[in-house]
């Protein structure tokens, strides 16, 4: 009698969807229980642009149209439409060939090639763990600010704070001289973060490793550093935790601080299955 209720609840649903014409996105099915939009679900269930899934003890695949596919770890919940998936709670892996974004906590983390298949994870005290497994992904902010680009084993964490008035900045890099423009490109911890940089005498730093202080701001949507500080990197470096610290680049609405902190050379775990 139990079954035929959920049968019937998930037939209610689906033709709830169809009367307003909406089409499937996608499908989804779970070891277990599952919710799609707020009804309980055993085994397998139609998804639509919008749809709400929430896992519990099982975990969840999901499988959009074309060809991206996501399981949601235990105790997630994450809202699907066409081309992402906003995490709200827990842990996706994603693995697709396009476009599709994987969103957290205002962060937009996208497959920067073909085959490519990370996790992403939301942390306590608002930080969002990035992890490649293969392939690589691009982590930006809001704006579209490029944060970090994730390479396979790694794994960066982008922990979000309120504050961050003024702008600051600080990192380890190389400097480099394109088009007119002076690059930092930060390493080892977070990599290939590439920023621009202005200030006095930086001709004198091109080809070097250096730590650079600043402030930053926004200009036509790019990221600019001023530097206040900047020299040559040597025995005595900057801290992990200090390597790579964006602050006053907005999230959502707020203000916000933005740090990405590598974890260099440790094992990425896929979403629990």
């Amino acid at each position: 009698m139990l079954k035929k209720l959920q049968i019937v609840t998930v037939l209610m649903c689906m033709l709830s969807y169809a009367a307003a014409g909406t089409v499937s996105i996608g499908t989804a099915s779970a070891r277990g229980d599952m919710r799609v939009d707020s009804y309980m679900v055993k085994g397998n269930a139609t998804l639509f642009d919008g749809s709400v899934v929430e896992t519990g003890q099982a975990t969840a695949d999901l499988r959009m149209n074309k060809g991206t596919e996501i399981t949601m770890s235990t105790s997630s919940r994450g809202t699907l439409y066409r081309d992402r998936l906003v995490l709200q709670r827990g842990e996706s892996e994603l693995a697709a060939n396009s476009s599709f974004q994987l969103e957290a906590n205002g962060l937009r983390v996208t497959p920067n090639e073909p085959n490519s298949r990370g996790v992403v994870s939301m942390k306590a005290k608002s930080t969002v763990e990035v992890a490649a497994l293969t392939g690589s992904f691009g982590v930006t902010n809001d704006q579209g600010v490029l944060l970090a680009s994730v390479r396979p084993g790694q794994t960066i964490s982008f922990a979000m704070q309120a504050g961050g008035t003024p702008t600051s900045f600080s990192g380890t890099g190389v400097v480099s001289f394109e088009d007119g423009h002076y690059i930092l490109t930060t390493s080892p911890t977070p990599p290939n973060v590439r920023v621009e940089i202005t200030g006095k005498n930086l001709r004198n730093f091109v080809g070097k490793k250096v730590n650079v202080s600043g402030t930053t701001q926004m200009v036509a949507g790019k990221l600019i550093v001023s530097v206040t500080s900047i020299g040559i990197n040597g025995a005595v470096g900057m801290s992990a935790a200090s390597v790579l610290m964006i602050s006053g680049v907005g999230v959502g609405t707020a203000s916000a601080v933005a740090v990405a902190i590598n974890k260099v050379n440790q094992s990425s775990t896929p979403a629990s299955r």
